[in-house]
């Protein structure tokens, strides 16, 4: 299960029918400045996106970080950072069932498929390229992927045709 999307006004009635005592302005205000962090992309502590609606009671951190819990279950959570995505459309790993997770993440949690992932000349010439073992697939998707980023690109399981 993840996050329950709600708007700020509706997560507002629930909290403070909740929260009897808190200061609405102060409360909104709170909740406000969470999300113009979160959209500004202020990450917590451990480097995942903060947790709106937690940030806004507990300091700017994420789901996991506030409750210890891996994943929330019926949480709420405002609708416009549920929307995140990156510029390439790709899902993050916090907005997938945790039981239909597989394959590859970057860094930031984000998913990535196997025809993203750039392949460099080095492996057109390559022999596990056409006739990859088992374990070939993987471990030279995950090369490719470690090294996107580099002028050179190394491979130590390199076999030529």
């Amino acid at each position: 299960m993840s996050f329950i999307p709600i708007t700020i006004d509706e997560y507002l009635k629930i909290h403070l029918k909740s929260n009897p005592n808190e200061n609405v302005k102060d409360f909104q205000a709170r909740l406000e400045a969470a999300l113009d962090a979160f959209n500004g992309g202020i990450k917590c502590d451990c480097g995942n996106d903060i947790w709106v609606v937690g940030s806004a009671s507990a300091g700017y951190s994420c789901f996991t970080c506030i409750t210890g819990e891996s994943h929330p279950a019926g949480d709420y959570e405002i609708n416009t950072a549920m929307n995140k995505i990156d510029k390439k459309g790709r899902r993050h790993i916090d907005e997938m069932d945790p039981s239909k997770i597989a394959g590859f993440f970057d860094d930031d949690g984000y998913e990535i498929t196997p025809n993203q992932i750039k392949m460099p000349l080095l492996c057109l010439s390559c022999k596990k390229n056409y006739d990859p073992g088992p374990e070939d697939d993987i471990l030279c998707n995950l090369n490719r992927i470690d090294q996107k980023d580099k002028e050179h690109f190394i491979c130590h399981t390199y076999e030529k045709i």
